[in-house]
């Protein structure tokens, strides 16, 4: 056991805009995931069906439950969803931490420590990096997301052709990922009551438009982000810092 202290690398990029415990906690990452298996534990592989439970999450909690789509939003997205989740099912595999994002990794003296990592299991190491590069608490902009996964690649010990299987499957992993977080943000939130988390809602959806505007793939999801966006921001500027009903 060891107490990490208070300090996440959501705390410190904060507080100074500098991105470099991320390449820190970039080079642990890739360690992880050449773990390949759980210590000591038998447990299905995070695969197809654990991604297409994510976008139901996404459906049932975000559109339906929190945005007040229809419940025919289900049928009218199930094919993009699938397809989504066959490409994502492609990537490469290794120890799939799951969470892997910028308030559960924590500075220490000429270190960083990891936690929040119950529910790591065999899956998609490429999750894991999407977590880090497109989490909607810091945003990151583009340029620093990139200097964070070149220096994955770098530090990473795949063969060159997982290196160029993972970079071309990257957006859908993100997209993936972006959703899941989309559907915690709202299930939290709406079920939950935790308010806070409602702020990063348009962050991640913005996000996942900017992912899907590079590919023609899921014209549907595009679609319907785009109405739930320009109804929360013309909700939203009205709204913080008051944080005690839904944005749409």
């Amino acid at each position: 056991m060891e107490d990490v202290g208070s300090l996440s690398i959501y705390n410190w990029y904060r507080a100074t805009n500098d991105p470099e415990p991320h390449l820190r906690a970039v080079s642990v990452l890739t360690k992880i995931h050449q773990l390949g298996d759980v210590p000591g534990r038998v447990e299905v592989e995070f695969d197809l069906p654990d991604l297409l439970f994510e976008t139901n999450y996404f459906t049932r909690h975000f559109l339906i439950g929190y945005c007040n789509f229809p419940e025919s939003i289900q049928d009218a997205l199930s094919s993009e969803f699938y397809r989504l989740a066959k490409i994502v099912s492609l990537s490469p595999k290794g120890l799939m931490h799951r969470d892997f994002q910028s308030q559960n990794i924590f500075i220490v003296p000429g270190a960083v420590r990891v936690v929040d990592f119950q529910g790591a299991r065999r899956g998609f190491i490429g999750y894991d990096l999407a977590s880090l590069v497109e989490d909607p608490y810091l945003n990151l902009p583009e340029s620093i997301g990139k200097i964070i996964i070149s220096h994955y690649l770098t530090k990473s010990e795949l063969s060159l052709d997982e290196k160029k299987k993972l970079l071309d499957l990257y957006p859908f992993i993100a997209i993936q990922r972006l959703l899941q977080a989309t559907a915690a943000y709202a299930y939290l939130s709406r079920v939950e009551g935790k308010w806070q988390f409602e702020r990063f809602i348009i962050p991640a959806s913005e996000r996942i438009l900017k992912l899907l505007a590079k590919r023609n793939f899921f014209p549907t999801l595009n679609n319907v982000l785009e109405e739930v966006l320009f109804r929360a921001k013309f909700e939203m500027q009205s709204r913080y810092p008051t944080q005690t009903r839904r944005f749409v």
